[in-house]
């Protein structure tokens, strides 16, 4: 929306730093014979599922989230490659290296961006769209990599502000700005709307962030309940106030379910148990770090509470993995007790920094883990309920 540095002494600027096509891009700079050539990385068995896809390959419909049999179709003279995420992680780090060299403020979302706080850095770095620039042109003459970057207010501006600065560009929109420049937009392109709440949307005759803005209230706190109702309604106006921090790094991760009903049958706690590991292996891998273990909470009907929980082979992050253990644990507890259950909950324990090199135990190809972080990026894309691994 502008090009010109923000003057105001009270408005945030953050930066939404996005490294384009990463997992592609990192497998040109280890093997330059791909530079130019339609790339395709993600599963590339028969249920496998496109994780990304150069610009080639999105020019003949490639995209994320496609099952790779279709994208084979579509585009068969490309090269498919399954990804090597320690590749990946250890670019990841030299990344993340070079925005703390702007910044003391980083805080990583995942591989491949950041959000950096600039408040107040224009007597340092000079104008806000040049230290942007000076941010690409590091990266890129470092590590070889094209960067976007959106500049906002909040985290939520800036990062909507960086689909429009792709590829490999730079794009800002102020805090006067930020309203009218999301009115326009479908109401998908708002982060958290995923395809459940888009549907619901659509349903009110709601389609862009401007109509979501002005929808009468009532009829939206029904159909979506008054907390979320208000939440997206707010963030659709550009409004976020949310702090820029890193979180804190917590023990462990859980998620818990509590029903509506006493649940007894093996097929209905399989499939919520499927879900809250996912869960927690989303929460996991986004903090960068690996579990050595998995735990599941069990309440009866009569308020009793158990836990169970059983160590990896080795540290690991994937859905399967925590799925896996989860569900013999629930299996031994239930021949022990068969009541129906109020409350069902995973965690994952023992949480560290990541290991360099994934278990030697591991035969597949393409690790639970690496399966588990296409799958997240397909999600943050489409929503928690777009995929998961019993459909892939």
């Amino acid at each position: 929306m502008s090009g010109e540095p923000n003057t105001s002494d009270k408005e945030r600027v953050i930066f939404h730093v996005d490294l384009d096509a990463f997992y592609v891009e990192a497998e040109r700079q280890n093997d330059p014979s791909l530079i130019g050539k339609p790339v395709v990385i993600g599963g590339i068995g028969p249920r496998g599922v496109v994780a990304t896809a150069s610009y080639e390959a999105r020019k003949f419909g490639v995209h994320s989230a496609m099952a790779t049999a279709v994208a084979r179709r579509l585009c068969p003279q490309a090269i498919y490659l399954r990804g090597n995420h320690d590749l990946y992680r250890t670019v990841s780090k030299k990344f993340m290296n070079i925005l703390r060299e702007y910044s003391p403020n980083v805080v990583p979302v995942s591989v491949d961006e950041a959000y950096l706080d600039m408040t107040g850095t224009e007597r340092l770095y000079g104008e806000t769209i040049d230290t942007a620039d000076q941010i690409r042109k590091a990266v890129r003459d470092q590590l070889g990599l094209p960067a976007s970057i959106g500049i906002g207010p909040s985290k939520l501006v800036a990062k909507v502000s960086t689909e429009h600065a792709k590829p490999d560009g730079v794009f800002q929109v102020r805090l006067q700005e930020a309203e009218s420049f999301f009115a326009p937009q479908p109401v998908r392109n708002l982060p958290g709307i995923g395809p459940k709440t888009g549907a619901t949307l659509a349903k009110l005759e709601i389609s862009t962030l401007g109509q979501l803005a002005a929808a009468p209230v009532g009829p939206l706190r029904r159909a979506l309940g008054p907390n979320h109702a208000d939440y997206v309604q707010r963030r659709a106006k550009g409004i976020d106030n949310a702090p820029l921090k890193e979180r804190v790094k917590a023990k462990s991760i859980s998620a818990e379910t509590t029903f509506e009903t006493d649940v007894s049958r093996h097929s209905e706690l399989e499939k919520v148990l499927k879900s809250l590991s996912e869960r927690v292996g989303t929460r996991l891998r986004k903090s960068g770090l690996r579990a050595r273990g998995a735990s599941i909470k069990l309440r009866y009907g009569d308020f009793s509470t158990i836990t169970r929980q059983r160590t990896f082979v080795a540290p690991g992050d994937g859905d399967q993995l925590i799925y896996d253990t989860a569900h013999t644990l629930l299996v031994t507890a239930m021949r022990a007790r068969g009541d129906a259950i109020r409350l069902l909950g995973v965690s994952v324990t023992g949480l560290g920094e990541q290991a360099a090199q994934l278990s030697l135990l591991d035969q597949n190809p393409m690790s639970d883990s690496d399966t588990s972080e296409a799958l997240d990026t397909i999600r943050e894309r489409f929503g928690s309920e777009a995929i998961s691994w019993g459909s892939v």
